[in-house]
């Protein structure tokens, strides 16, 4: 599987701090536990927080994605494979 991704963003704003990337689930969720205790520990919880680990979506999927979702064809094509 490809990358995954946890993000670091201000909870006020929602403004994005930090993306850290790493080659598995695994890895990124060991490391999103790791960074909220620690924020706890130094009080910092209130105004940073992590996503969960997220798969990173490269441009060219998210286009893809688009155009299935956009032509109702395609997504007949689609739910017939996965709902069988």
């Amino acid at each position: 599987m490809g990358e995954w991704i946890v993000v670091e963003y201000h909870v006020s704003s929602g403004r994005r701090i930090k993306v850290w990337a790493f080659p598995s689930f695994i890895d990124a969720e060991s490391f999103r536990v790791k960074r909220m205790e620690f924020y706890r520990t130094i009080g910092l919880e209130k105004k940073r927080h992590l996503t969960p680990s997220l798969p990173r979506i490269s441009a060219a999927e998210m286009e893809l994605f688009e155009r299935i979702i956009q032509n109702p064809k395609w997504m007949g094509q689609i739910r017939r494979q996965f709902v069988r």
